[in-house]
């Protein structure tokens, strides 16, 4: 069985927890608990063509500025999940910052993930369609999610395998 580790960055309160633990416990909850640090989360799930994987999740506390987050946390990782809340604008522009740096401590070919959480809320977003389709004409994979419904996490997950998988990761 191949393990594999997975790092999820974002700022503060985005979700980053609450979507490890729609996915490894398929359990949600209002109460927000802050992430001192990092919490390591395991799960298994078989990828495409078949192959078993253990994902290590990595939930790395949540910073508005990258410079505070301890990048020895990132080495090794095979995949990176850049989580941002569709409800507050300003996470997108905090991510981006946030990716550019993690690609320079992961590695520029780790593959990586946009995750838009809050998909539940949709008409409260401040972050506009024409702004996902420019970050996806980047060539930027995006996949709308939801922690509190469920919506597309699985999916989130499995499609990082799949893409850790077809880099060699």
């Amino acid at each position: 069985m191949l393990n594999k580790k997975i790092c999820m960055l974002g700022s503060m309160a985005v979700g980053k927890t609450s979507l490890i633990r729609r996915f490894v416990d398929s359990l949600f909850s209002d109460d927000y608990l802050s992430t001192v640090g990092v919490k390591i989360s395991k799960k298994s799930l078989v990828a495409s063509g078949g192959r078993d994987i253990n994902l290590m999740l990595w939930d790395l506390e949540g910073h508005d500025d990258y410079g505070d987050i301890n990048t020895s946390y990132l080495k090794g990782a095979s995949g990176l999940l850049f989580v941002i809340d569709g409800t507050r604008g300003n996470t997108l522009t905090q991510v981006l910052e946030i990716r550019e740096s993690a690609l320079k401590v992961a590695g520029e070919d780790t593959p990586h993930l946009f995750l838009i959480n809050k998909n539940d809320i949709r008409s409260d977003w401040q972050v506009s369609d024409a702004v996902l389709g420019a970050l996806r004409d980047k060539g930027y994979e995006v996949l709308e999610v939801s922690a509190k419904t469920g919506e597309n996490v699985e999916k989130a997950f499995e499609l990082i395998a799949a893409l850790m998988l077809e880099a060699g990761q």
